[in-house]
């Protein structure tokens, strides 16, 4: 007659997934954590209004900036966002 015990490598599986499903719901709340900040520092910029070719070439500087190695992703991408908001569309 067979035992009811799970091999050792079954077990081991099942506590991978375990911490895998864990390790995901974590990421999760964090996520929803970080987008509940970022909703409360939303600042509203009612300043001069730059032209688009003044846009531009701030985010040719900001590009050439990044090559460089002066930001990182994360910066490059916020301020990029933030520049490409202030174009007009007429």
């Amino acid at each position: 007659m067979a035992t009811g015990r799970s091999s050792f490598a079954k077990r081991q599986r099942d506590m991978a997934k375990k911490a895998k499903a864990s390790a995901k719901r974590e990421r999760k709340l964090d996520k929803d954590d970080d987008e509940l900040e970022e909703d409360e520092d939303v600042v509203v910029d009612d300043g001069p209004q730059l032209s688009n070719e003044q846009v531009m070439e701030k985010v040719a500087d900001l590009h050439r900036r990044y090559d460089d190695g002066q930001m990182d992703l994360d910066t490059f991408d916020e301020e990029r966002a933030n520049l490409m908001g202030q174009i007009s569309i007429d």
